[in-house]
């Protein structure tokens, strides 16, 4: 990561606050030279993110993400698509996702548990599982596969058939 990012994040919440470095420096307890030196990137504002964050009203994450303003929506599926092509064209739902899932690939997909087979691999039955149909496997990646008409969750294995994608993450919602 680099600082700069963080920076222009900084200066992109100070900004829509109409906060001047001092004042923003004022509520961190730090000085105006340290907020323009982490706005420039020039200086790492890790040590004080939390402050930064709570200052300027947003999360850290916020001040970390460089793609922060996007939203990033990927096609979630709620049924199994005709032919298990899990395209954005065969879905009309959508699903907010975090940044990195996207730059992992930009194909990637939501699937609700609801439309796949209970397994023991699953910490919750309940939730989302985001995949990616385009990232490399080594052997014990956890993927989504076909079998007799139905999603399931195994390892992946050398040889392995019907594998739609890996499980990047999971989602659990009680």
């Amino acid at each position: 990561m680099e600082y700069h990012d963080i920076g222009e994040n900084i200066r992109k919440y100070r900004k829509r606050l109409k906060l001047t470095q001092d004042e923003l420096a004022d509520k961190v307890g730090i000085t105006w030279e340290m907020i323009s030196r982490y706005e420039r990137g020039e200086s790492s504002p890790m040590n004080q993110l939390d402050k930064l964050a709570e200052a300027l009203g947003v999360s850290a994450g916020s001040l970390v993400d460089s793609d922060d303003v996007n939203v990033y929506q990927i096609p979630l599926f709620t049924k199994i698509p005709k032919d298990l092509n899990f395209k954005k064209e065969n879905t009309l739902t959508y699903y907010n996702c975090p940044t990195w899932i996207t730059k992992l690939d930009h194909e990637s997909f939501i699937v609700d548990m609801v439309i796949v087979n209970p397994s023991n691999l699953l910490c919750s039955p309940t939730g989302f599982l985001f995949i990616s149909p385009n990232c490399e496997l080594v052997i014990d990646d956890i993927v989504l596969v076909s079998r007799n008409s139905s999603l399931r969750v195994e390892k992946y294995r050398k040889g392995s058939n019907s594998i739609i994608g890996k499980v990047v993450m999971q989602e659990v919602v009680y």
